[in-house]
């Protein structure tokens, strides 16, 4: 065999490959599992996401970067947070869930996404793998384990008064917009929802892309600093949301709700470490 044919043959096995990778199927992402976030007090926390937004605390447990206390939103999603003085930059990590992280790891090798961590099973019992985007936001894929602790509360700290039951969108930090990043649009085939402007000959300031297999979706807002990352929180509602929150309100601060791009009515508020904390409604406005 001459080197010619040795040559295309080669050749045409590297393309081969490279289709497969391109063509390969993405694992399933059944949503946002949690949002961790960095805060400084504790104490603080629990009187804001427990006693004013009425979500119960339901446990806690250790990890590499300290105590997480996991406040509940529903049977599949969290909000934890993690007490630490000197953080500067606020989200700790987004989690998405999904059936396999094996399956789901070998998918991202699969696609030369650079930084994939190794799978674990965390102090909670679940097993997880993190990976950065394009702009260092920590990304954690997550199976819940059947004895881990999040699945073993199921039908546990519902809290009635509660004021949402379901995380809408995770808004994540981005320092460019790109529609077709090599992260979140090739790697993970995230879809675009939304786009502000429509005009495509503009550069988007927002953007919404979908999970593919759920209907939550992650949020990319420019210009944004760091800590512009935050959960959106869906409500049936915003006015009795704003009523509710108003009558328990103590030193908490509300802003005034707005109408947003998606035609949708928004609340954006700050919780005592000036993590953004959203509320949006299902509906459009009418």
């Amino acid at each position: 065999m001459n080197s010619r044919i040795k040559c295309l043959m080669f050749f045409w096995a590297f393309a081969l490959c490279s289709l497969s990778a391109q063509k390969a199927e993405r694992p399933p992402i059944w949503g946002i599992a949690k949002m961790t976030f960095f805060v400084k007090d504790m104490n603080e926390t629990r009187e804001y996401y427990g006693r004013f937004l009425g979500f119960d605390e339901a446990f806690s447990y250790q990890s590499p970067l300290g105590k997480v206390v996991s406040f509940k939103v529903s049977d599949r999603q969290y909000l934890e947070f993690i007490e630490n003085k000197d953080a500067g930059k606020k989200l700790v990590s987004v989690s998405f869930e999904t059936d396999s992280i094996e399956k789901m790891r070998s998918y991202l090798l699969s696609q030369e996404v650079k930084g994939v961590g190794k799978s674990i099973v965390d102090r909670a019992g679940n097993k997880v793998f993190t990976v950065n985007d394009t702009w260092g936001n920590t990304i954690e894929f997550i199976s819940f384990g059947e004895q881990g602790l999040h699945k073993q509360s199921k039908g546990k700290y519902l809290s009635e008064n509660r004021i949402s039951k379901r995380i809408h969108h995770a808004g994540l930090y981005a320092e460019k917009i790109d529609e077709q990043n090599p992260f979140w649009s090739d790697a993970l085939q995230c879809r675009e929802i939304l786009r502000y402007p429509e005009d495509k000959t503009q550069a988007p300031v927002i953007l919404y892309l979908g999970l593919g297999n759920c209907t939550e979706n992650v949020e990319f807002y420019s210009p944004s600093d760091s800590n512009f990352s935050h959960s959106c929180l869906l409500v049936d509602d915003m006015q009795e949301t704003i009523y509710t929150l108003k009558e328990r309100a103590q030193k908490q601060k509300l802003s005034k709700p707005s109408i947003g791009k998606g035609k949708r009515w928004l609340l954006s508020l700050s919780d005592p470490d000036n993590i953004r904390v959203e509320f949006t409604e299902l509906h459009c406005v009418k």
